[in-house]
């Protein structure tokens, strides 16, 4: 198992950033939706900041393992 994970290390690491990009990108729709709405938004919007961030660096650490 362990020598599976290091062989595709940089496959899982794409695959949970895509994850994690998509699910920012899905809190940060709701954050807009209610903001437009005139309710309480910013907790919506910084957790969908921290997802998009997450996601994006770990689909660009995953290159340091595609080698």
């Amino acid at each position: 198992m362990l020598k599976f994970y290091n062989k595709n290390r940089w496959l899982i690491l794409s695959f949970v950033g895509i994850l994690t990009l998509s699910s920012g990108l899905c809190f940060f729709g709701e954050a807009l939706t209610l903001k437009n709405n005139g309710k309480a938004w910013f907790l919506f919007g910084t957790i969908s900041l921290i997802l998009i961030n997450a996601g994006v660096s770990l689909m660009i650490g995953a290159n340091i393992y595609n080698k």
